[in-house]
């Protein structure tokens, strides 16, 4: 006859402290606004990355060659906020006449060319991450992101989600209090 040895009372308590502990991070993660996290990036310049061209892969794009004041903009077609940010990019390259350059970031480079031409493009040129090489030097953490560079090539403001003119007013704030 064998007996059964009773679980020790900490086994048993593992999947309440397990469950409760997952909880506190999924309620975390819903109040955590990545936007009030300091960038190291800011007040410094664009870092150096090269990438070929979305349109043309055999022409290599460089970010030194990036004039301020303009946007960098990391986006790609699968991105939900990316496809509603859309419509302010256009609105912002039309009326404002800013420059924007886009990194397509960890997407099917025929999918995009073909997202643009559909939907209008607003960048001056469009280079093609789809191995995620500039998620470090960007420091990427979501998509879409969006840097706002001023005339020296320094980086002013950045901002993780979809661009809205609210936020956009913003940004600009920070363009010209610098350039004052």
């Amino acid at each position: 006859m064998s007996v059964d040895k009773p679980a020790p009372k900490l086994l048993l308590a593992l999947p309440l402290v397990l469950f409760t502990v997952l909880g506190l991070l999924y309620f975390y993660g819903l109040t955590n606004d990545p936007n009030k996290s300091a960038s190291r990036l800011i007040n410094k310049p664009v870092p150096a990355f090269r990438l070929p061209s979305l349109f043309s892969p055999d022409i290599v794009l460089e970010s030194s060659s990036i004039n301020g004041p303009a946007i960098i903009n990391v986006w790609a077609s699968w991105c939900g906020p990316c496809r509603e940010e859309h419509a302010e990019l256009k609105r912002i390259a039309e009326e404002v006449g800013v420059k924007i350059y886009g990194v397509n970031y960890q997407d099917d480079a025929a999918v995009a060319r073909t997202w643009l031409q559909q939907n209008g493009d607003p960048f001056t040129w469009v280079m093609f991450d789809g191995a995620a090489a500039t998620g470090l030097p960007l420091d990427v953490f979501s998509l879409p992101q969006t840097y706002l560079v001023d005339a020296q090539g320094i980086i002013r403001a950045r901002h993780i989600g979809a661009l809205t003119r609210p936020v956009w007013n913003d940004m600009k704030k920070q363009i010209q209090h610098v350039s004052q």
